[in-house]
């Protein structure tokens, strides 16, 4: 591995150490934290073992190498259906575990040369299975909450932006390259999920980082350049790009927005009044109140029974059961996670649109301030 590229490799397994760790601290909160910490260990290992590989040329290695890229394709399947909170269908998930199984066995067979076959079925595997995934996330995006929505978003926008990086890692398809895709491809997914960790979920926020990786790379290739090292421009500025990733993501993850996020700082604050109270955090303030007139259409022993949960989350109650269809037809009219009481008799509620991380604490912060905004003037 020339020097460019083991450079670009530690720093792209720095970054899925860094979030590993910052997804295990949020690993209890419910939500897709676990998953993504299954993925990181996954992504972290194959940059390992290919930075071992680089170093001991073993076949050993080279075995362990093709068994963690089959069942990455698997654990990004599982990351699918968190986030879209559905099951992928049943083919999918049979082709990427009998994918994952089958490559496996190939990878541990003793004597095994990976012949050009060998190479695209694994190549061919990997982006079909990417393709489910992308497939799932955007067939079931209207099911989830808006905050859910845009988790989702920004997930298959970087999955289906790593595909040609990824391509660029089988050395029988691109046999003269001097750097590969594969350590960019986890810098941006790093990059997108990171933004899962703090609660800062847009697309359009993961292109501006793209942007600024990108920007910062040809600066450092330009300047490189200007200074009669031509030849070396290209490499130079492939490794600012891994290093001002690295520097967005650390700089994301140590100003973490955990303790903001959180509903308990600004519900402690003392604040009397109704109107103060929802004004104390972005996610009460951005609710939807429903009323009268919102609740018009549904029928009123279902709203009834509905008003006997002080919060209610998406996956709480049956949607065969009386309060679980209102509850149903409510998330989805108005994009929410959560229901939240604000008076029983009126009904009053507030429709929450919570995040993809956290759905457990937020939905216990979510009952202390419906007993706050119940009992406030």
């Amino acid at each position: 591995m020339k020097t460019a590229a083991l450079i670009i490799a530690v720093l792209a397994l720095a970054a899925v150490v860094l979030a590993r760790w910052q997804a295990g601290r949020r690993a209890g909160e419910g939500g897709v934290a676990e998953t993504l910490r299954r993925v990181y260990f996954l992504v972290g290992l194959l940059i390992a073992l290919r930075l071992a590989l680089a170093a001991w040329p073993v076949q050993l290695l080279v075995s362990a190498v093709m068994v963690v890229a089959s069942w990455l394709p698997l654990a990004t399947l599982r990351l699918g259906e968190e986030l879209a909170r559905r099951h992928a269908p049943r083919p999918l998930k049979l082709v990427a575990l009998g994918g994952a199984v089958v490559f496996s066995l190939l990878a541990a067979t003793l004597g095994l040369i990976w012949t050009w076959e060998a190479v695209m079925a694994l190549a061919a595997f990997q982006l079909f299975v990417i393709g489910g995934v992308l497939w799932h996330l955007m067939a079931n995006r209207s099911m989830v909450s808006l905050a859910e929505r845009r988790a989702a978003d920004l997930v298959a926008l970087a999955l289906a932006l790593s595909i040609p990086l990824l391509l660029t890692d089988f050395q029988r398809l691109f046999p003269d390259l001097a750097v590969r895709g594969g350590s960019f491809a986890a810098l941006l997914f790093v990059l997108a999920t990171g933004r899962l960790l703090t609660g800062m979920s847009r697309p359009a926020a993961l292109l501006g980082d793209v942007a600024l990786t990108v920007g910062g790379g040809a600066l450092v290739a330009a300047a490189v350049h200007v200074a009669g090292n031509s030849g070396y421009a290209m490499l130079a500025g492939a490794v600012a790009v891994a290093v001002v990733a690295l520097a967005l993501l650390i700089d994301r993850l140590v100003r973490s927005r955990e303790a903001a996020d959180s509903l308990l700082g600004p519900l402690g604050a003392g604040y009397e009044t109704r109107a103060e109270l929802l004004a104390s955090h972005p996610l009460l303030a951005s609710a939807v109140t429903l009323g009268a007139e919102e609740l018009s259409d549904l029928p009123a022993d279902a709203v009834a029974e509905l008003a006997r949960h002080r919060v209610v989350a998406s996956d709480d109650l049956a949607k065969d059961d009386l309060a679980g269809g209102a509850a149903a037809e409510l998330f989805e009219r108005f994009a929410a996670s959560h229901l939240l009481r604000m008076s029983a008799a009126p009904p009053r509620f507030l429709a929450i649109s919570g995040g993809a991380l956290g759905s457990d604490r937020l939905t216990s912060e979510l009952h202390i301030a419906a007993r706050l905004l119940e009992n406030a003037k």
